[in-house]
Formats: structure tokens, C-alpha cells, sequence
């Protein structure tokens, strides 16, 4: 019983130490969690980083982490469903980096479905902080954040740090986050990509706060994807941040399909979409100087190495050619020998035909030999003129070699030396080759003639055609004599070159025109030669076609012969026809290869003169300065990196330099100093340095206002060092204290190409419908109104110093270019033909007043350019809680824009006055915002009143007011005894009043006259009130006096006894 209690107990044991060492699990490799303890025991495994591979986890309930001590799952490489659920309470404020619900998801992972609620402000270095993940490899889908991130540098409000596989899809932050470096709303670091997210949340929106630097609506910092997503949360606060964009604070990936209609502040490089496009750059940098001389010298040996290769298979191919025609010969002659001897007689005529075609291409040969002496001669007057080049080439290069090393000379020397040598062995071969080709071509000739006798059945007549004679014999002797040599020396070339190489400083001088001299003079020389060649080639081809011929009529002949044969004749034949067919096959591939050998070896010989030119261009180039190439890829970019598309933005941006509707500023980000704007011109090169760059913002729209206090700002983009701008469009005002002020942008030295703007424009100088100071501007259309009294304005630029082309504008405030309008370039429309053109917004060439309460439309009144607004169709603005409705100001005639008149609501008024200051009619009442009191000063009746004689008289009329009876107050200073009066009736009532320092008070109808008076008295009843007053004072007298004399007994009575 007691073992049995013990295995009981052990059983029990071990089950709890299962259920604390995992959540509940559904199966292997799935875990659920439905309360914080699972929670808590899910982080605690997370800790290895292979516990969560291939694991789901299942999060069935919300939990609340509150009240417990909650430290971060370390990594996760599985996949996590929320399942709608939400996770609240996080609270983390301990040190560290890479600070979130998760630290670390990595390229495996998935979270979907799962809401983070809490409060993230790590200590330390506090970077790469997310309320969903500090860093994020794997993907997030449908996930939602709300509460509040603070760290240092990459801070987000999902994610903090978004890696290169890293996905975000369709997530949402409410969450308020503030960072110094690289903050987002959704990513503080964006290098994967973000789709369909969007972000509520303010960033970096308080006045005390450490300067911020890339700061965006769903990335700070971007070099990734970001596609379709939104922002309405605020960014930045005024005067304070480097970067600051709706979407992204520094971009250089792509950005396409995003919306911010949040507002968007900072101090330098603001945007409604990014605050800083870098250009997506690929940088090449070019061989140093004495890197290209290393380079051109061994392009110089490999040049000298294809020469000798060159020679070393054309002497292998001209052997082997010239060896088994030889041998076809011979064995031709002895089969046709021995066939004669065999004795039959048609055989004999045959081979007695036969013999005298061999002897013909013997004779052919023969003549090979006087081709060969007249190429001697003729190449002879081109080898001396070689040699002679040579030489002086070799005193200019010895005067050259005086000025590097000594040891130049003597190699020059050598060098020539072998380049002669090698030149005539190779004239040589080619001349006996082509004299084979000859020979055969003689033999060929004949060969037809005798087929054609025989065809007409003129035997006797065939076998009287005389052979052409064949002397290939000397030929391949004097071949290969000549292949003996010509390896030695190519490769004693090579040497000699390396050996020049090795010797030649980095600091050799300018050659002289005299070398080139001497250069040209040899390479006309070596032209002679191949001349010589060439005349060769073109004799020894008709023997060679000779050959060929006869050969085929020798086989023809054979072949009528062939049934008169017996079985050793047409052995024979068949052995003989063979043999022609190998020397028609060797002289046909001669025929092909001699051209293409003599082009090949003349191509080798002018890129051997052209490296060594190379070699001199290298020697100079060692004083040149480096080079800057930027090659722009503009019009290649809709796709990848380097590209913001088809976003929109609206509302404010503003900044105090570099701030656009779209984009800040567009120039990459080379140094550490925000206050600084690169320019390329600045870069200091040690190399060539070729930068090829994408930069588009393309098909983006902006509505609202841009403002910057001192310089640089466009509907657009504020400042675009490189770039284009294409097919994009901006509406509302652009405002900046300083200068440069564009409708696209402030200024650029990008592209501009195919834009729209309809702007008001407030600058000092350097303002534009398109730019204030541009560069290229192509196919733009501007409606502009200007305030400014500086320097270069223009409908289309202030200043541009590229090409206009194809610009239009709407004459209003301004003209084309700097006040002046071009044709064709940048001129002006009316309306009416401006409205036909392309390019343009519809929304542009429509125009209405829209009414709108609380951002509901109330009523639309539409209107065509230049009109005046039916006042009828204004609504009545309305009143809510209790407070008083109206619309502001804004102009009905001649109207040429569109307005959104948003309703101003304010308590109504209690007092109204006729004039600032003292006022002399005061109304109380209740009043709309808008009353207004209207009094005029009007003459006094001449009679008297109830016995008041009239002072004053005014006319007054109030609208607005709530009642139809006010309280009026009616200034009455120096007035003894003043009294009111209204008009009514056509007669003056005087009316009940009170005094209130200096003001009657008394109440009368919102519109009507009013009267002031003073009550007169006669001279009679002035003097009996002055008796009066004296009686009165003598009465006063007598009872003080008979009060005194009392006054002792009343004293005395109250002394005690």
C-alpha cells in the first residue's frame, strides 16, 4: 500500500511539474495561452533561441499584464495567432535595447492578429524599442498598438527596428512615441517593407524634448518598401527636428500608394511624405592613375602574346596544309603509275591522261616561284622602309628613356630588332602559302577544260589539254625553314616588352610629335607589306582554283571511264579521286582561312600600336585631376529603391528651411551636420568617381499650406540637389520669409517635367509657379498669385540656368521667366485656351465656394473663372451650443480660385459700442458675433420735453441681436439733471431712466432715435430755494445752541454720590 501511495505521489508530482514547465498544450507542437502565468512560463522557454522553432502559439483569452513583473520573450521563431486578442498592462523601464513585448522575431516568425497596449520607456542605451518587437526579421500582420514609446534611436510604435526580411502588413499604431534618432510611428528603422499600415499616433510633438533627427509618420528611417499606407497622426513640433515626414523622416527606398493629412513641423528638411530623400546612389570609383599604367602595359603583353599565338597556329595550320597536299600529290602520281603498268589499254590512255595533269600542276607549281620572287622585291622597299621607321622611332624613345631609366634603350633596341625579324619570316610563310594556292587553282583550271571537252565527246581533244605544272616542293621547304624560327622569336618578344615594362618609371614625360611621326611612317610600312601580301594571296588563288578544277575534271574523267574498268582500274580511280578530294578539301579551307588570318594578324598589329598609345595616355594622366561622372536613371525609375509614387499628402507643413508638400529636401546624406545641405560639387576625389543615382518623386499630389521661415520652399519638394519631379501636382500656398518659393519647388537642379500647380506664392526673391530657381523645366502648367517685392519672379520661374521647353502658364500676377514671357518656352494663356492644354487637374479649371460645418459640407456654390458669387446662395451660418455661427471674409467679385470656408463658432456679445474708447452709446443685449452697432448724430428737437430742455440727438440701428428690446446707455456727462427721450410715433416720450455714473440707463427698441435732455428751472423759484435753504440752516442753528445749555444738568445727574 505504501509503494503503491508513493507512485501515486511521484505520478502526481511529475504531472505538476509538466504543467509548470509549459502552457497547456492542444499538441506537440502547439501552445495555448489563456492566462499571464502561460504567458510569463512562454517568455521564460523563449529564452532558448530553438525552443520556438516550428511551434504555433494560441492566445485564447486578453490579458492584463499590469500587476506583474513582465520581462520581454527574449526571441520567437514561431508562429504567433493573437487571435484578436489583446495584451494591456506592459510596462517596461528597465535598461536595455531591443525593448518590446518581443525582443527579437526572427526571419521565421509570425504574429498575426494580436492588440499591444502599454507604456515602453527603457533606461540605458534604450535603442530598437516597439510595443509589438524591438526588432523584427519575420512578418506582422493585422496587429494594433496603443500607448506610448520613448527611447533614444530606432523607436517605433510596432516595431522599432524592421530588418531586411521584416514584413509589416496591415497594422496600426495609436500609439504616441518620441525618440531622438530614427522614429516612427510603425518602424523606427525601416529596411524591409511595410504594406497597407497606418498610424494615429503623435511623434516627437513636445516643445521639451532632445532635437530629433529622421523622424516619419510610419518610419523614421527608411531604405526599404513602404506601400499603401496612411498617417493623420502629428509629427514633430515647431522650429525642433532634422527630417521630419509624414510618412518617412529619411528616405532612400520606395514609397509608393501613402497618404498624411497630419501636420508636419520641424526645423530643417520637412515634408508632408519624407523630410530627406537620399537618392538611392551605386558609387564606382575609377583606377587610380598609376593603376591605369600597370593596366595598359599588361594589356600591352596580352597584345604581344595573341601576336605570337597568332603565328604560332598559322605556322602550325600552313605545315600541316602544305604536307598532305604534298603527300595527296605523290600518292596521286604513284597509284597513277601503277595503274599503267597493270597494262590494260583504256586504263593506260587514262593514266597517260592522268600523268599529263599531274605534269600540268608540276608546271603550275613551277610558276609559283616568280610570284615568290615578286614579292620579294615588292615587300623589300616596304622592309627597309620598316627598318628605317624603327630606327628613328628607337632615337625618340631613347630621347624618352633619358627621362625615366637608363635601361630603356637597350631593350628598345632588342625589341625592334625582333618585331623586324619576326615580320619578314612572316611575310615569307604567307608568300609560299599563297603561292600552294596558286598552283592549286592553275590545276583547277585545267580540270574544267577537260570536262568540258569530254562532254562533247572530244576525247582525243581532252587528253591534248596541257596540265599546269606543280612546284609545291620549294614552297614547303621554304615554310619550314621559316617555322623554325618564328616560335624563338615570338617569345623572345614577350620578354623584351616585360623587360621595357619593368624598366619604365611612373614619371616618364609628354612623347614628342616626332615618335608619333615615326609611328605613323611604320605603320604605313607594315601596311605595304600586307599589300605585298595581299597581291601574292590574290596570284597564288588562280593556280590554287586551278587545282581545284582540274582535280574535279580528273574525277569526271574517271568516272566514264569506270565501267570499261576492271576491279584494280576502278580500284584505282576510287584511290585517286580520293586523293583530289583531300587536296579540293585542304585548298578550300586554305581559301577560307588565308582572309581571315590576314585580318586577324592586322587587328593584333594596330591594338599592339594602339596599347602602346594607351601606355603613353597612362604616363600623362599621372598630373590630371580626378573626375566626378553622375549618371541620372530618372526616366528607368518606376519601380525599386529611389522612388516615392503616386502619394498624397495635404493640411501643413511647415519648417524653417527645406520644406515641401511632398519632400523636404532631395540630396544625399553624407555628413553628420544637419545644418548642412550636400552639394555634389563640393566632393573631393583621389579617383574618378562614377555615381549613378535614382531620385523620382512621380505622380504625387499635395493640398494645403507649406510654410518656411527662412528659405527654400515648394508644393512639392523644398530643395532637390538632384532628381526629377514628374507628372505631380500641387494646390493651396507656399509661404517662406526668406527666397527661394515654387509652386513644385523652392529650388532645384533636378528635372521638373509635365507638373501642375495652382498656388499663392509669398517669398523675398527667387519665387516661381514651378520653382524659384530651376534647372530643367519641360511641359509644366502654373496658375500663380504672388506677394512678393524682391528679385526674379515668374509664372514659371524666378531663375532658371537649364533648358525650358513646352511651358505654359494662366496670365494673372506674374510672367514666364523672371518677368518675362517666352514663347514656347514659358508663356502666358487665357483662360480659355490654358484650359485646353494638357496636364492640368480637372479640380484646377473648376471653381466653387464649398460651405462646411464641423468638416460637413452645408452648401457648394460653383462658379466659372472670373465670375462673381451669387451672395443669394450663401448659406445662413448656424449656431451651436448657444454660440454664434459665421463665415469668414472672402471676396465675391472677379473670382478666380476655389475656398473652403470653414464656420467659426464664438459665444455671442453682451455690449456693443458706437466708437473704441469712451463710447457715447453703449447697447446691452445678447448678440451674434458678427452685430454691429450703428449710431449717427442727428439735430435736437427745438420744444421741450415733460419740462427738459433737449441736448443731443442720435440715430441708432443694432444687428444681430437676439431681442428686439435692448438697454441702452446713454453717456450723459456734464448733463445736472439728465433725462431720455425715444422716438416713437412720430413724437418724442420721454422715458423712465437711471443714472450709472456718467451713463443714462434706460431701455428702448434694436433700431430707432433717442433723445438726451436736461431739466431747467425760472429765476423765482431759484430765489425762494436759496430763503429756503436759509430758514432750513437757521433752524439748525437754534436746536445746537438749546441742546448746549442742557448739557450740564444731564452731566451732573449721571456723577455718582
Amino acid at each position: 500500500m505504501k509503494q503503491l501511495r508513493r507512485g501515486a505521489a511521484f505520478l502526481t508530482a511529475l504531472a505538476l511539474l509538466c504543467t509548470l514547465a509549459l502552457p497547456a498544450a492542444a499538441a506537440a507542437d502547439t501552445v495555448t495561452i489563456s492566462s499571464v502565468q502561460d504567458f510569463v512560463q512562454f517568455s521564460k522557454q523563449c529564452t532558448r533561441d530553438t525552443w520556438s522553432r516550428g511551434i504555433t502559439v494560441e492566445l485564447t483569452a486578453d490579458l492584463d499584464l499590469s500587476d506583474q513583473a513582465i520581462t520581454p520573450v527574449p526571441i520567437f521563431q514561431g508562429t504567433f495567432h493573437g487571435n484578436g486578442h489583446t495584451i494591456s498592462g506592459l510596462s517596461l523601464e528597465t535598461k536595455g535595447s531591443k525593448m518590446g513585448l518581443f525582443r527579437t522575431l526572427s526571419a521565421s516568425a509570425v504574429v498575426e492578429d494580436l492588440t499591444v497596449e502599454g507604456t515602453l520607456c527603457p533606461q540605458g542605451s534604450a535603442n530598437q524599442a516597439g510595443l509589438l518587437a524591438g526588432e523584427n526579421f519575420g512578418t506582422v500582420r493585422r496587429c494594433t498598438v496603443r500607448g506610448s514609446v520613448t527611447g533614444q534611436e530606432a523607436i517605433g510604435g510596432l516595431v522599432g527596428y524592421n530588418g531586411e526580411s521584416g514584413s509589416l502588413i496591415s497594422c496600426s499604431s495609436a500609439a504616441d512615441v518620441t525618440g531622438v534618432y530614427n522614429v516612427g510611428g510603425i518602424a523606427g528603422e525601416n529596411l524591409g517593407t511595410v504594406e497597407r499600415c497606418s498610424n494615429t499616433g503623435s511623434l516627437n510633438v513636445e516643445a521639451d524634448q532632445d532635437t530629433p533627427t529622421n523622424v516619419g509618420g510610419i518610419a523614421g528611417l527608411s531604405r526599404g518598401t513602404i506601400r499603401g499606407c496612411s498617417n493623420t497622426g502629428p509629427v514633430g513640433y515647431q522650429h525642433v527636428g532634422y527630417n521630419m515626414g509624414g510618412i518617412a523622416g529619411l528616405q532612400s527606398g520606395e514609397i509608393s500608394e501613402c497618404t498624411n493629412t497630419g501636420p508636419i513641423q520641424g526645423r530643417k528638411d520637412v515634408g508632408g511624405i519624407a523630410g530627406q530623400f537620399e537618392p538611392y546612389t551605386s558609387l564606382t570609383y575609377g583606377p587610380s592613375p598609376s593603376q591605369q599604367l600597370a593596366d595598359s602595359m599588361s594589356g600591352l603583353f596580352d597584345q604581344l602574346d595573341r601576336f605570337a599565338t597568332q603565328v604560332n597556329d598559322m605556322v602550325s595550320r600552313g605545315t600541316e596544309d602544305a604536307q598532305v597536299i604534298h603527300d595527296a600529290l605523290s600518292a596521286i602520281r604513284e597509284r597513277a603509275h601503277a595503274a599503267g603498268s597493270e597494262g590494260h589499254t583504256d586504263f593506260r590512255d587514262m593514266s597517260d591522261a592522268l600523268y599529263q595533269h599531274i605534269t600540268t600542276i608540276s608546271d603550275r607549281l613551277d610558276s609559283l616561284q616568280s610570284h615568290t620572287d615578286r614579292f620579294r622585291d615588292d615587300a623589300g622597299d616596304a622592309l627597309q622602309e620598316a627598318l628605317d621607321q624603327s630606327d628613328t622611332l628607337l632615337d625618340e624613345l631613347e630621347q624618352l628613356a633619358k627621362e625615366g631609366d637608363s635601361g630603356v634603350k637597350q631593350s628598345i633596341e632588342a625589341l625592334e630588332d625582333t618585331v623586324k625579324k619576326i615580320q619578314a619570316l612572316f611575310e615569307e610563310i604567307h608568300t609560299h602559302r599563297q603561292a600552294i594556292i596558286q598552283e592549286l587553282a592553275a590545276l583547277q583550271a585545267y580540270v574544267d577544260e577537260v570536262a568540258r571537252l569530254i562532254a562533247a565527246g572530244d576525247y582525243e581533244q581532252a587528253l591534248q589539254v596541257p596540265f599546269p605544272s606543280l612546284a609545291l616542293g620549294d614552297h614547303i621547304s621554304a615554310i619550314a625553314d621559316a617555322l623554325k624560327e618564328c616560335p624563338r622569336l615570338a617569345a623572345q618578344l614577350a620578354e623584351q616588352w616585360k623587360k621595357i615594362y619593368q624598366n619604365t618609371s611612373s614619371d616618364l614625360g609628354q612623347t614628342g610629335s616626332a615618335i608619333d611621326k615615326a609611328q605613323s611612317k611604320l605603320y604605313s610600312a607594315l601596311t605595304d607589306l600586307k599589300d605585298a601580301f595581299a597581291h601574292l594571296s590574290d596570284a597564288a588563288q588562280n593556280d590554287l582554283d586551278a587545282v581545284n578544277r582540274e582535280s574535279d575534271q580528273i574525277r569526271d574523267l574517271l568516272k566514264d571511264y569506270t565501267d570499261t574498268l576492271g576491279d584494280k582500274a576502278q580500284s584505282a580511280v576510287d584511290d585517286i579521286n580520293q586523293e583530289f578530294t583531300v587536296i579540293q578539301d585542304r585548298v578550300d579551307g586554305i581559301t577560307q582561312s588565308v582572309e581571315a588570318d590576314n585580318d586577324a594578324l592586322y587587328a593584333t598589329s594596330q591594338a599592339i600600336l594602339d596599347q602602346m598609345d594607351l601606355v603613353r595616355q597612362a604616363i600623362l594622366s599621372l598630373s590630371e585631376e580626378p573626375e566626378l561622372t553622375v549618371t541620372d536613371l530618372t526616366d528607368e525609375v518606376d519601380a525599386g529603391p529611389g522612388l516615392i509614387q503616386n502619394c498624397t499628402a495635404s493640411g501643413t507643413v511647415s519648417g524653417d528651411s527645406n520644406t515641401g508638400g511632398i519632400v523636404g529636401t532631395v540630396s544625399p546624406e553624407l555628413g553628420d551636420d544637419p545644418e548642412a545641405t550636400f552639394d555634389l560639387g563640393d566632393v573631393e576625389l583621389m579617383s574618378d568617381v562614377y555615381a549613378t543615382l535614382r531620385a523620382v518623386i512621380r505622380a504625387c499630389r499635395f493640398d494645403g499650406t507649406v510654410t518656411a521661415k527662412n528659405e527654400c520652399a515648394g508644393g512639392v519638394a523644398g530643395r532637390c540637389e538632384a532628381g526629377a519631379i514628374l507628372d505631380c501636382a500641387a494646390r493651396g500656398s507656399v509661404e517662406t520669409e526668406g527666397d527661394y518659393c515654387g509652386g513644385i519647388a523652392g529650388r532645384t537642379r533636378g528635372k521638373v517635367e509635365r507638373c501642375a500647380a495652382l498656388v499663392d506664392l509669398t517669398a523675398q526673391s527667387w519665387l516661381g509657379g514651378v520653382a524659384g530657381l530651376a534647372q530643367d523645366i519641360t511641359d509644366c502648367r502654373t496658375m500663380v498669385r504672388a506677394d512678393s517685392d524682391g528679385e526674379c519672379q515668374g509664372a514659371i520661374a524666378g531663375q532658371a540656368d537649364g533648358t525650358l521647353s513646352g511651358n505654359r502658364y494662366l496670365l494673372e500676377d506674374l510672367a514666364g521667366l523672371d518677368g518675362v514671357d517666352y514663347e514656347g518656352t514659358a508663356q502666358g494663356l487665357d483662360f480659355a485656351a490654358f484650359s485646353q492644354l494638357s496636364y492640368i487637374p480637372a479640380d484646377f479649371l473648376t471653381f466653387s465656394y464649398r460651405f462646411e460645418v464641423d468638416g460637413k459640407t452645408v452648401a457648394e456654390i460653383p462658379f466659372s473663372y472670373g465670375e462673381d458669387l451669387d451672395l443669394s446662395q450663401v448659406p445662413q451660418a448656424p449656431q451651436q451650443n448657444g454660440q454664434y455661427g459665421q463665415w469668414p471674409s472672402f471676396p465675391t467679385q472677379d473670382l478666380r480660385r476655389s475656398m473652403v470656408l470653414q464656420a467659426q463658432f464664438s459665444a455671442p456679445a453682451s455690449t456693443l459700442a458706437d466708437q473704441e474708447g469712451v463710447a457715447q452709446v453703449l447697447v446691452e443685449g445678447t448678440f451674434a458675433p458678427d452685430a454691429v452697432l450703428t449710431v449717427q448724430a442727428e439735430t435736437p428737437p427745438a420744444q421741450k420735453i415733460d419740462g427738459y430742455t433737449p441736448r443731443s440727438a442720435w440715430s441708432y440701428t443694432v444687428t444681430g441681436s437676439q431681442t428686439d428690446t435692448l438697454t441702452i446707455r446713454l453717456r450723459a456727462d456734464g448733463i445736472r439733471h439728465p433725462a431720455a427721450a425715444v422716438y416713437e410715433n412720430g413724437t418724442w416720450t420721454r422715458v423712465e431712466s437711471t443714472q450709472d455714473g456718467s451713463y443714462l440707463v434706460f431701455s428702448a427698441p434694436a433700431q430707432g432715435q433717442i433723445l438726451l435732455m436736461e431739466k431747467t428751472s425760472s429765476g423765482a423759484w431759484i430765489a425762494l430755494s436759496v430763503i429756503g435753504a436759509v430758514v432750513v440752516l437757521c433752524l439748525i442753528g437754534r436746536m445746537i445752541r438749546r441742546g448746549k445749555r442742557r448739557l450740564p444738568e444731564s452731566e451732573n445727574q449721571m456723577i455718582p454720590s
